[in-house]
């Protein structure tokens, strides 16, 4: 009997015991919009710590495995746990995000859709009134919403070089040792540089401008999602996580497809405040909501995962008695009401100090030639053309703001390498607005650390803080400064002063953060207990502890050429793989699904008078009830310009052979079945193969 078909067997066991003992409603399996274990039984626990200030009640509820954060890796490694078959409890603190997943900002001119569903809002959700998809206790901009930094981003999906991972990731960790992880990814995630499902491109006078001045001075074009490794003087359409002309994302992607698993449980509006420990041991999670704070446990054997993002995890880090000295007694004399482990069971670790970021230089350029730009109300207010067009997932709405990315690398005269990231739009007539970013590289480190207030503060900065990196951003600002001043340049600086007397020095001092953060839990095989710079070793684990791990971009120890979004999910993969080869309170095996349910997006009139027939509108809305239990989205091939039905035999032949799905495939319900099953079957086979 093959090793596989016997965990079928044992799981059907297993499985049918676990269902019949538990309650009705946790059976369930899905998202719920009130928090799990919101009504804790009475059962109290004394706080551990002199600075404890009341009993904190404890719920009834236990998991396997806890996952603090429902942000693009949050999200993946949960789904990835419960496949497995474990218990699985996903924790975040914000509220829904896209319409499907219960999220009910919905724009003015379609009423099943949200702010976060449209790419082309991307650039304007920072600036609405409406906060709430922000975090207000951390050292900078970050997503407290479901799907976290992956749904309030530009969707810049930019896989990693292989040097992103071969120059500063520690052995194990490389990019062969990645890559399967990298597959398993881009086969559910595989990013698209042409976004409108109608095959074509809007608004492209900022590309044709750039490119043409890019090529003009030694620039080649390149597809940035075909060649990851083409990052010297090479330029694309910009690479985003789109799919079906909707953002993208572990929320579209992953999370649908754990809320079919009965094991797998959402609870939102709920922040993770500490986990709970007994000397090396976590035991479980306190949170709060808004009906108070409680504990949730962990089984025995059962592990907890911080996923709350690099400028977060440290908080609950620090809250759990993990880190700098200073810091954990910054928690203890502040007004948080925190309580801490024993000053005895503190592990003095480097929580907070490997900070990095992307520093930003905007720079506009005026066009040599008339240009044209359009209005922002075209994006924020859109005509009912454009609104119609994205009813069937195309149209200037399906995309991003970028028109144009490019990549290069300078060398400074310490003999480092350091690559530049450009992205480029057209904000105004006659503008062109690049905003270049120092990237894979940089040497600048800052730390993280706490106030009194529990919010997570810059105790020291990550941007130009040493020669070379500045050296590195004003040769690349020089060199672009010698393109716009060329006889051939399409393009010229728009400036104050005379554009032919500015330089680079009076360019470097004006940037902003990347919001690219990472470092702040390090991996690596250096203790920080020993005086090393590592938090977590190189299964994710947190140094002093047996079952407490951190998966998010705190753990990544470098930061990669482009946007973090798409190296974040792929680590997320890898790591998720690795905590199961740990084992655990559950054996691994490949629980099935009965009958899943798949409904189309639906494509609802817009919100105007008198609109325009369609025959791709859909007069049958959904109703407004939020859904607490998100299904499996695809679409009705009638409603989506250029499908193609594909016969299951040859799904299965291209999922087998790794090949990315295709955005033009329909799945029916037997389809998406199967995939399901091979995913599962293909990523429990790779961690048992690699580990």
């Amino acid at each position: 009997m093959s090793f596989f078909a016997s965990l079928s067997i044992s799981f059907f066991f297993s499985f049918l015991a676990r269902a019949l003992a538990q309650p009705a409603s946790s059976c369930l399996g899905h998202a719920v919009s009130s928090p799990i274990g919101a009504s804790p039984t009475t059962t109290t626990v004394p706080t551990p710590s002199p600075t404890a200030h009341a009993t904190v009640p404890v719920s009834d509820s236990s998991y396997d495995y806890i996952v603090a954060g429902a942000g693009p890796a949050g999200i993946i490694v949960a789904e990835r746990l419960a496949e497995s078959g474990a218990e699985v409890l996903l924790i975040e603190r914000g509220h829904a995000s896209t319409y499907v997943s219960g999220g009910r900002a919905v724009v003015p001119w379609n009423s099943t859709v949200t702010r976060y569903d449209v790419p082309a809002y991307a650039d304007h959700l920072s600036s609405m009134s409406d906060r709430s998809a922000y975090c207000e206790d951390t050292a900078s901009q970050a997503g407290c919403i479901l799907g976290g930094g992956s749904m309030v981003d530009a969707m810049m999906f930019v896989k990693p070089q292989a040097r992103d991972f071969d120059d500063n990731w520690p052995d194990s960790w490389k990019w062969k040792d990645v890559k399967g992880a990298a597959d398993r990814l881009y086969t559910r995630s595989p990013g698209t540089s042409l976004a409108s499902m109608d095959g074509e491109r809007y608004d492209q006078g900022g590309f044709d401008i750039v490119s043409t001045f890019l090529s003009r001075n030694g620039f080649a074009e390149r597809n940035a999602l075909l060649e990851p490794d083409a990052k010297y003087e090479t330029y694309s359409y910009p690479p985003w996580n789109i799919q079906n002309g909707r953002r993208g994302g572990p929320v579209v992607t992953y999370l649908p497809i754990a809320q079919k698993l009965p094991n797998f449980h959402l609870s939102l509006n709920t922040k993770v405040v500490r986990a709970v420990r007994s000397g090396s041991a976590v035991t479980g999670v306190e949170v709060e909501t808004s009906s108070g704070r409680h504990i949730i446990n962990v089984k025995s054997n059962g592990k907890v995962i911080l996923s709350a993002g690099a400028l977060s995890t440290p908080r609950i880090l620090f809250n759990s008695g993990i880190g700098p000295s200073d810091q954990i007694q910054i928690v203890a004399s502040g007004s948080s009401r925190v309580p801490l482990p024993p000053t005895e069971q503190w592990i003095n670790l480097p929580v907070g100090q490997g900070l990095k970021d992307h520093p930003v230089f905007t720079l506009k350029f005026s066009t040599k030639n008339t240009t044209t730009a359009l209005a922002p109300t075209a994006f924020t207010n859109p005509s009912l053309h454009d609104i119609d067009l994205f009813a069937q997932g195309a149209g200037l709405l399906s995309q991003s703001s970028q028109r144009l990315a490019f990549w290069t690398s300078v060398n400074t005269t310490s003999g480092s390498q350091k690559f530049i990231q450009g992205t480029c739009s057209m904000p105004s007539n006659n503008t062109i607005e690049m905003k270049i970013s120092l990237t894979h590289g940089l040497s600048s480190v800052g730390s993280l650390g706490i106030t009194s207030a529990g919010a997570t503060e810059f105790t020291a900065t990550p941007w130009l803080n040493t020669a070379d990196d500045k050296e590195a951003v004003s040769l690349f600002l020089d060199n672009l400064l010698a393109y716009s001043r060329s006889d051939a340049s399409t393009l010229t600086l728009q400036t104050a002063s005379d554009p032919s007397t500015v330089t680079s020095a009076d360019l470097i001092t004006e940037y902003v953060s990347g919001s690219h953060f990472v470092g702040t839990a390090k991996m690596g095989p250096d203790d920080g207990r020993a005086n090393g710079t590592a938090v977590v070793d190189l299964d994710t684990r947190v140094y002093g502890t047996d079952n407490l791990f951190v998966v998010d971009a705190s753990f990544h120890p470098d930061l990669p050429t482009g946007d973090t979004q798409a190296i974040v999910m792929l680590a997320a993969e890898a790591a998720a793989a690795r905590i199961l080869a740990l084992g655990g309170s559950s054996t691994p095996v490949v629980p099935a699904i009965s009958n899943p349910t798949v409904s189309p997006i639906s494509t609802p009139n817009p919100v105007a008078p008198n609109p325009p027939s369609s025959p791709n509108a859909n007069n049958g809305a959904p109703g407004d009830q939020a859904r607490t239990s998100p299904e499996l989205v695809t679409q009705d091939p009638d409603r989506r310009p250029n499908a193609v039905k594909r016969s299951v035999n040859g799904y299965e032949e291209a999922y087998k052979s790794r090949r990315p799905v295709s955005l033009d495939v329909v799945e029916d319900e037997d389809m998406v079945e199967r995939r399901i099953q091979w995913e599962r079957a293909s990523f429990l086979d790779s961690y048992y193969r690699d580990f």
